[in-house]
């Protein structure tokens, strides 16, 4: 009785209209009003926008976007088995139950567009507020294997319902609070305790459905275990493969240089934009060399001028001492590091998406000659190995001068700030405050110096706590913390030794 007798469904060709079409029926001198519209966009799956629908007006207003989500896709699609995807993700791509509760305190769970939008429970216009939400509007279908902490919710909440009785125990946990609280409606156990029954249950059941082959060689590919997934596939019957898997085979096949194995694969696939992008990334990588070390891989355009491709051995040279300084384990690093190298920014964007995920997370760099090899490996490598970011410009980018730069280079620099008089307070330094060029200098020669004195395991605590999804303290606050310093206690240790300016004198 809850449901609506009717619903308006507006129909959209892209995300400029439906934007248009939200503002003019929700603007404050708009006369019409809706009871329960509803905004697709053409060809869109619409069980997901409707699941949510119904379950805003059949059980009422959630606190928890986790369950939320969770129970939007569940709904949408109850016959799926989400807990292939919790069974088949590698452990460093798998969210707690404990961390996805972090992700939504802060903010990773963002509020879908029909929440913001359609709801009965959004506003009744939108004032000026809203705009920034509405033009951040994204055009979306069915939940993307990409969305793993939405995929991993739903897994959650298939859980509840099939060890606590059914459905029903979902709607007990519906309603206002935050998703602790809610939780703890179902079950009084510590977070923890729940997490772990679920990631328990979930790899168990996981395993049973059909697609949680094809699911873990999507995720090795995209945890930069390109080796292990190629293998994961090279083991399927041939005669046998699904869409879903001959899909997934080709960007394996293509991740470690099996080009001819790749086109085979495209020719069997079936009409449709999916074959048209796989088949492009196969016309893209044709006669490209492929050079390997351990640990790492190169895949080099042919139309690179000589002078302008990569040595193996020199990019073999920078990933190792990097890993070194940072005291990395086996268990820290990628499989391999694989570099494509482009000849122009068009290939390098037509080339960007055949691996999942970032770069951080899939630890793939796509390249053209302008950029700096070193500086892009510095940047990813330590996001990869400790599994997280730092909210902290300041770290990151001077971590990653640091590990890209000759330290006697930036003492160099540094005097030479000094001698300036361009040198910025160590303590206050920061991204905005004065050039970039002079705090990436600054930040260089700060997280050399802790790299020198305290080592990679405390640079990681700090970069750890300084994560969103960790204890999210100020760069200062772990500083003092972990390192028992200040950035002013460096500075003037630095002044009396490799800035000194006695040694240019």
């Amino acid at each position: 009785d809850l449901i609506p007798g009717k619903i308006d469904v507006f129909i959209h060709d892209d995300v400029a209209s439906m934007q248009s079409s939200i503002a003019s029926r929700k603007s404050p001198n708009s006369r019409g009003g809706y009871i329960a519209p509803l905004d697709l966009f053409v060809g869109e799956p619409p069980r997901q926008r409707l699941a949510e629908l119904v379950l805003a007006f059949g059980w009422g207003e959630c606190g928890s976007q986790l369950l939320k989500q969770g129970m939007a896709l569940y709904a949408a699609d109850p016959k799926r088995n989400f807990h292939a995807v919790v069974a088949a993700l590698p452990k460093r791509l798998y969210y707690s139950l404990p961390e996805l509760i972090l992700m939504e305190k802060r903010g990773r769970f963002a509020e879908s567009a029909y929440d913001q939008f359609d709801s009965p429970y959004s506003t009744a216009s939108i004032l000026f507020a809203d705009l920034r939400d509405l033009l951040s509007l994204s055009a979306h279908g069915e939940a993307s294997l990409e969305d793993i902490a939405g995929l991993e919710a739903a897994s959650f909440v298939q859980f509840v319902i099939e060890t606590e009785g059914g459905i029903g125990a979902v709607k007990q946990a519906w309603g206002r609070g935050s998703t602790d609280s809610l939780i703890s409606r179902i079950d009084s156990a510590p977070l923890a305790e729940i997490g772990r029954a679920w990631y328990s249950y979930a790899g168990e059941h996981g395993k049973e459905s059909s697609d949680f082959s094809m699911l873990t060689a999507y995720y090795r590919l995209a945890a930069g275990y390109p080796d292990t997934a190629w293998t994961e596939c090279s083991a399927w019957d041939e005669s046998d493969l699904t869409q879903g898997e001959r899909m997934i085979a080709v960007r394996c096949a293509l991740a470690v240089g099996e080009f001819a194995d790749a086109q085979k694969l495209v020719s069997q696939l079936d009409e449709g934009d999916k074959r048209e992008e796989l088949m492009g990334f196969s016309s893209l990588y044709t006669g490209w060399i492929v050079q390997e070390a351990t640990g790492v891989r190169l895949f080099i355009s042919p139309q690179l001028p000589a002078e302008e491709r990569p040595e193996l051995s020199v990019v073999e040279k920078l990933y190792n001492g990097m890993a070194d300084r940072l005291a990395l384990s086996a268990a820290d690093l990628p499989e391999r590091i694989t570099l494509f190298f482009y000849p122009n920014a068009g290939d390098r964007d037509a080339g960007m998406h055949l691996v999942p995920l970032s770069g951080e997370k899939n630890a793939t760099l796509h390249l053209v000659p302008s950029d700096d090899v070193a500086l892009e490996l510095a940047r990813t490598l330590p996001v990869y190995a400790w599994r997280r970011d730092t909210y902290s410009q300041l770290l990151r980018e001077g971590l990653a001068i640091a590990l890209s730069r000759e330290a006697s280079l930036l003492e160099a620099q540094g005097r030479s700030l000094r001698n300036e008089g361009s040198w910025y307070p160590l303590a206050s330094v920061d991204y905005g405050m004065t050039a970039d060029s002079t705090v990436a200098l600054e930040g260089g020669i700060l997280m050399n110096y802790l790299l020198d004195e305290c080592g990679g395991g405390a640079v990681r605590d700090v970069w750890i706590a300084t994560s969103p999804s960790g204890r999210y303290l100020s760069f200062d606050s772990a500083l003092a913390e972990i390192c028992h310093t200040t950035r002013k206690d460096i500075e003037e240790v630095l002044f009396r030794s490799i800035l000194s300016l006695r040694k240019d004198q």
